[in-house]
């Protein structure tokens, strides 16, 4: 399997090091209050991000997306011991609007096809039009409510 590297305009999305939790953690501290209530609410994405450093990382993978040294986008994938694994992106907020959520999405794409998986599923706080938006032309289609409230879509491969 290839190592997933991909540089586009100078932002390279590569796995989590293992000297990464800190830069992960400040990641997640940035994050203005729109972010934290559509990606991390009650710190739970942040505390599944840093998981890998507590040595509990099955069925995961993490990556980082970088510019000049920082952190400004996140992708996970989970579950990625079933035919369709979970997706989830976050994009620092001087970053949002310049297209890195496509490329994380294409990422995870790539991913999971070179994995020979079916699809993505994601889901995401109802009031993200952003990223509902984002999701729907990448190609995923909305396909219900998850019991938490939250709207569920899907990619087929």
């Amino acid at each position: 399997m290839s190592n997933f590297q991909t540089q586009i305009e100078g932002v390279t999305i590569r796995p989590f090091e293992k000297g990464d939790r800190q830069m992960v953690s400040d990641f997640f501290d940035a994050m203005g209050g729109e972010s934290r209530a559509f990606f991390d609410r009650g710190g739970s994405n942040k505390k599944n991000g840093l998981k890998m450093w507590d040595g509990d990382n099955s069925n995961k993978a993490d990556f980082a997306a970088m510019y000049g040294g920082q952190m400004i986008g996140y992708l996970f994938l989970f579950d990625l011991d079933k035919g369709v694994p979970w997706l989830g992106i976050g994009v620092s907020d001087e970053w949002k609007g310049k297209r890195l959520g496509r490329m994380l999405m294409r990422h995870a794409e790539d991913y999971c096809r070179e994995l020979g998986k079916g699809g993505i599923l994601l889901m995401t706080h109802v009031a993200n039009l952003r990223g509902q938006g984002l999701y729907i032309r990448m190609g995923y289609e909305h396909i219900g409510m998850h019991e938490s409230g939250e709207v569920l879509y899907i990619l087929r491969f």
